[in-house]
């Protein structure tokens, strides 16, 4: 059952700042963000369907009002030990970043930051980079990674066309 995002003001001042507003949730024991527009809404439990010879961070597809959309294990690129398998949120990302529907395990809410620093992880599971990471922050003393969708479509084109070699 879709759950869609409330329709709120999504900008927000920080000290005075303009504020980037983001949707906190966890893969594993981790906590990540998405920038709030980038998001159209977010699925409980809903049938996956798999794809035969996927990579294994594809787990499958799944019809969004009547569009296909490859839902994509984070916990699987980022080598981060799911605890909720294959059940857990569907984080459905806007059109314009490519049908992406993100397996979470669970949000934890809405928050907001003014500065980004930037992280110095780049090491995927294969030896090569990830580029999607944008940066961390604070949230009320909890690190939190920010993800780039558009970093993280190129991403998957990119683990798609070395599949296809």
């Amino acid at each position: 059952m879709p759950e869609i995002l409330p329709g709120e003001d999504r900008e927000k001042t920080v000290a005075g700042k303009k504020a980037n507003k983001v949707v906190v949730f966890t893969v594993g024991r981790e906590y990540f963000a998405l920038p709030l527009e980038s998001l159209v809404e977010i699925y409980r439990s809903v049938e996956i369907t798999p794809v035969p010879l996927a990579p294994r961070f594809l787990k499958g597809v799944v019809s969004v009002h009547g569009q296909l959309a490859s839902v994509i294990s984070l916990g699987e690129i980022l080598e981060a030990p799911s605890l909720a398998g294959n059940s857990g949120l569907l984080l459905i990302l806007a059109r314009e970043f490519g049908g992406i529907a993100l397996l979470v395990e669970k949000t934890t809410g809405f928050s907001s930051y003014n500065n980004l620093e930037e992280v110095t992880m780049e090491q995927g599971p294969d030896g090569g980079s990830v580029h999607f990471l944008e940066g961390v922050f604070r949230d009320k003393g909890t690190l939190v990674t920010l993800i780039s969708p558009e970093k993280l479509r190129i991403w998957i084109d990119q683990e798609f066309a070395k599949e296809e070699e």
